[in-house]
């Protein structure tokens, strides 16, 4: 009889989609069953969804915010109804490059790497971080410290935020820039004015139903 030769079966694309799907399967089961969700000092509105392996510190999220996988976040206010994509770091500290060195033994009394030789805080190492109503920031996005998004902005995928970006502007690339605004200026002013992102359910339902009628939209609530 024919020995059974192994490798052919092994090389067979089917078998080896098999295979690839099983370790998969088990990679996922153990990915998820170790997510971290660690939440420390934060206000957070009922109304808000925080997806899974995240990491938030003095952070205040409001209505209709949600916040994508892999978030690190402190030291940031967000605002209602923003849009944020997975993968956001957001305040992690700002170190001084104008000294002997960069090392925070030498200025902080905090111990980020286990311990100091400084006895006084030489340095604002934090600095608060605000990002508007409305505001949409893609995937694999930095923010640094001390930095405000301005209501309705648009932060494209991978770009790092190292200035105030305004109100409704569309911002990308490292280093960032604005390319362009979401709407004419007296749009955004009307908008703006209008703070429609702190009206009630039923001016909401207004707006839904005026989705991509900026211009009707602004008519209705102002009438309200």
């Amino acid at each position: 009889m024919e020995p059974i030769n192994l490798l052919r079966y092994i090389r067979n694309p089917f078998v080896n989609a098999y295979r690839l799907l099983k370790v998969a399967t088990k990679y996922k089961k153990m990915h998820w069953n170790n997510l971290v969700s660690n939440i420390s000092d934060c206000k957070i509105h009922k109304q808000t969804k925080i997806y899974n392996n995240h990491y938030l510190r003095n952070v205040t999220i409001e209505r209709g915010t949600y916040v994508g996988f892999n978030a690190l976040i402190s030291n940031t206010t967000i605002g209602k109804f923003c849009s944020i994509g997975p993968n956001l770091s957001c305040g992690w500290g700002i170190h001084p490059i104008h000294g002997v060195s960069t090392s925070p033994v030498f200025f902080s009394t905090f111990k980020q790497a286990g311990f100091s030789f400084s006895t006084e805080n030489k340095y604002v190492e934090r600095k608060q971080i605000k990002i508007g109503n409305d505001v949409f920031i893609g995937w694999n996005v930095t923010i640094l410290d001390g930095i405000t998004i301005g209501d309705g902005a648009v932060i494209g995928a991978g770009a790092v935020v190292s200035k105030d970006i305004p109100p409704y502007a569309v911002a990308i690339g490292c280093p960032i820039k604005v390319i362009k605004y979401r709407f004419s200026k007296e749009r955004i002013d009307a908008l703006i004015e209008s703070k429609w992102w702190n009206q009630n359910d039923e001016t909401l339902k207004v707006l839904e139903k005026n989705f991509f009628d900026v211009d009707n939209f602004l008519k209705l609530i102002k009438e309200k």
